[in-house]
């Protein structure tokens, strides 16, 4: 079914229903902000650390020349659920869902789509030079090496794609239950991808919350301007 023929009616604007949604966008941006500001003036610092101690007294590293926590099964283990928001997995995904829309021909939605995940990902590069220790000689470098690891890409880059992609199935479901199922799978991936890269020690907690919070506060804004778009077409 083409996306012309699901957009037959015209769209109803409830006002309420806006407001809410509005409401929702404006407070998950605040709240987002705001850790994202208590990760870069070091109030999470101390719980960070406390973590990394806990980590380092109970797994101990691989080895000595290592700074990674647990035995070789335990880092690849959670190498393993780390891979799933690592930039060619996410570039992968994005391929195929971008091929998903091309063939139903829904061409909004995979404008939209595109707009959210690499402005995502245009947000994430500009944080990593911004807070790059040191920019390398040959400009390709930043985006082949990791150049800085405030904040997770990994995290931000998965809450970005994976929380994208549950909204969109929510709008073609009609339960509740399949909605909240959705979301909550969605959430819960989001959440193992952020626990291994703190669990192997290739992040801290202080990088991973200020990648979700990230992530988080760019998903806000795309909520906010689509609820701008629509309430504009409402008026047309």
């Amino acid at each position: 079914m083409q996306e012309s023929s699901t957009q037959k009616h015209k769209y109803h604007y409830d006002h309420n229903l806006e407001r809410q949604k509005k409401s929702w966008a404006v407070f998950l941006l605040s709240l987002s902000l705001l850790l994202f500001i208590f990760t870069l003036t070091g109030l999470t610092q101390e719980f960070s650390e406390r973590i990394n101690d806990f980590l380092f007294n109970s797994l101990g590293y691989v080895n000595k020349w290592s700074t990674h926590y647990g035995p070789v099964w335990f880092l690849q283990m959670n190498n393993n659920f780390s891979s799933l928001g690592s930039s060619p997995v996410i570039l992968f995904f994005l391929m195929i869902v971008s091929g998903y829309y091309s063939v139903r021909k829904q061409h909004k939605r995979l404008n939209k789509f595109l707009f959210v995940v690499l402005g995502g990902g245009i947000l994430l590069l500009i944080l990593k030079i911004i807070f790059a220790d040191e920019l390398p000689y040959e400009p390709i470098e930043i985006f082949i090496t990791n150049i800085s690891a405030y904040p997770s890409g990994h995290t931000m880059m998965a809450t970005i794609s994976y929380l994208t992609l549950a909204v969109f199935i929510t709008r073609w479901q009609s339960r509740k239950k399949a909605r909240r199922y959705t979301i909550i799978v969605a959430s819960l991936l989001i959440f193992i991808i952020a626990a291994s890269r703190i669990l192997s020690g290739a992040h801290t907690f202080t990088e991973v919350i200020a990648g979700w919070s990230a992530g988080m506060a760019w998903l806000s804004v795309c909520w906010m301007l689509e609820r701008y778009v629509k309430k504009n077409q409402s008026m047309v």
